[in-house]
């Protein structure tokens, strides 16, 4: 607010100049138009970059919860899923066929947001008079560590979903074994 309140007492001080020196009111009115030109493209710049702070945001809470998630399933694998019934091993089926769902959500929201943040950040370096080597080099960096991050999580999903699989089949065949008993058993 104070830096706004020091650019309104220049803009009327430079208003106060233009009415004094009549005479070169072509260069004030000039000056004035490109001063306008400049402030309209630096809101546009900051508005574009609190879009970028906001998507960056939203990419960073979605790799939260990714991560998040991988641990809770990560844990569930790790503590001894026991069963005492049928009933209980259907419920220790659905609850790892929940969180591999939950696990592909929530790694399809990442991958969505890791894209539209780094078309942006594409986008961004290009755009306007300020696009220089050490930008698109800045972007270039960003762009690299969002895939490396997505790339790190991915890799600990596929390898989660390859023992989750392990064990939805070992359990499923422990299942039809008891299947197979408790009809035999009614036999």
């Amino acid at each position: 607010q104070a830096l706004e309140d020091q650019v309104w007492d220049l803009l009327h001080e430079a208003d106060k100049a233009a009415e004094e020196n009549k005479e070169k009111s072509q260069v004030y009115d000039a000056m004035a138009e490109t001063l306008g030109d400049a402030w309209d493209a630096l809101i546009i710049m900051l508005e574009k970059r609190q879009a970028l702070l906001e998507l960056t945001s939203a990419f960073f809470e979605n790799a939260l919860e990714f991560a998040v998630k991988i641990d809770q399933v990560e844990d569930f694998l790790k503590n001894a899923q026991e069963f005492d019934n049928i009933d209980s091993l259907r419920e220790l089926l659905m609850q790892q066929e929940r969180h591999t769902k939950e696990l592909l959500e929530r790694s399809l929201a990442l991958l969505n947001k890791s894209q539209e943040l780094t078309q942006f950040i594409e986008e961004f370096k290009c755009e306007g008079p300020n696009a220089n080597p050490e930008l698109i080099q800045g972007a270039h960096s960003s762009c690299l560590k969002i895939d490396n991050l997505l790339e790190m999580l991915q890799d600990r999903r596929r390898q989660l979903d390859r023992f989750l699989k392990h064990q939805r089949q070992g359990l499923e065949q422990v299942l039809q074994i008891c299947l197979w008993h408790q009809q035999e058993n009614q036999v």
